[in-house]
């Protein structure tokens, strides 16, 4: 039995935040998101784990560009038109591409745009930007996009931008406090096999954060009130078995899982522990054969490769499992 496991990472910054009252999210100079990101690189390059990482499209640039904007009035708002490391971030892009890993630089937009609320052409236009900056980095435009906070985008423009996979919410919030206390802690969503529908490969992730744990600090945030009476060891040994079960299950299941979270969520010292101890077990059990890790770029090939279209002509009626025989 062989499962198959995506691992993405939301590289947003700033960009995440800026349309929010949010403040604080991102450290002081981009610091801790720098050392977060360098132990998690250099951990993958010793277990030879890759990653998709979601990048925000004015990451890759030193400043804001002019340019006439479709975005809503005050989209821009309190974004700096000049170097700031937690709106424009080129160093942390050529250090992504600096690995001996080859991760994926998937797009996450190129302005952080909340897709089902603004109008199709601006989706279309924001795709665009995405893929020319990807260019200008020397990468290939991004067929994998993960859509801020999950907001769907028309499907007809994803196709139109040559955008060929998406990650999207696969399960349902927990309505009840303690149904949703025992999936933070002890039950990973189940498996779910990535499908294609309507000429897009759909691979599903939790709501939630699932690489990190709610249940410890995520960032300078402290972790939910409901977990800080719970000794930090023993919410770490939990995540960490958290991670691991998820795992086993979609190997047992012959099946597939996608975990994910912020780069900003990660970047303490309460998260990592679980997370570096859990991706050597990860890559144990690639080597023993019981599961494959493959970015959304791979993910999608394979998806398409199984369901016959390879050619990217999709048969809208076309749906199945990546585990498809």
């Amino acid at each position: 039995m062989t499962g198959v496991v995506t691992l993405s990472v939301e590289i947003e910054l700033g960009w995440g935040y800026h349309d929010l009252d949010h403040d604080g999210r991102v450290s002081e100079d981009r610091d801790q998101e720098d050392v977060a990101l360098d132990r998690l690189l250099d951990r993958c390059d010793e277990l030879d784990v890759p990653f998709t990482f979601d990048v925000v499209g004015h990451l890759f640039q030193e400043r804001r560009p002019a340019y006439d904007s479709p975005y809503p009035d005050g989209w821009f708002d309190g974004v700096p038109d000049g170097p700031d490391p937690a709106f424009y971030a080129p160093d942390m892009i050529e250090r992504l591409k600096r690995t001996d890993v080859d991760h994926e630089l998937c797009t996450h937009t190129y302005s952080h745009t909340l897709c089902s609320q603004v109008d199709p052409d601006v989706v279309a236009w924001d795709l665009q930007r995405a893929a020319d900056v990807h260019r200008a980095a020397g990468e290939p435009a991004p067929v994998s996009l993960v859509p801020p906070r999950h907001s769907p985008p028309p499907r007809d423009v994803l196709r139109d931008a040559g955008i060929e996979i998406v990650r999207t919410v696969g399960y349902d919030r927990e309505s009840k406090r303690v149904h949703k206390l025992r999936r933070l802690l002890f039950e990973p969503p189940p498996p779910k096999a990535p499908r294609l529908v309507d000429g897009v490969v759909e691979t599903y992730c939790a709501p939630f954060t699932t690489l990190t744990a709610s249940s410890l600090a995520s960032g300078s945030e402290p972790p939910l009130a409901m977990f800080r009476c719970v000794p930090r060891r023993l919410r770490q040994r939990l995540h960490e078995r958290y991670l691991t079960r998820a795992v086993e299950t979609a190997a047992e299941q012959d099946s597939y899982t996608h975990l994910w979270c912020h780069l900003h969520d990660m970047a303490n010292d309460s998260q990592w522990p679980p997370i570096r101890s859990f991706l050597g077990t990860l890559a144990e059990l690639r080597d023993r054969g019981a599961v494959e890790v493959l970015p959304m770029v791979a993910l999608n090939d394979r998806v398409r490769d199984r369901t016959g279209e390879t050619d990217r002509q999709s048969d809208d009626r076309v749906v199945q499992s990546v585990k498809t025989p």
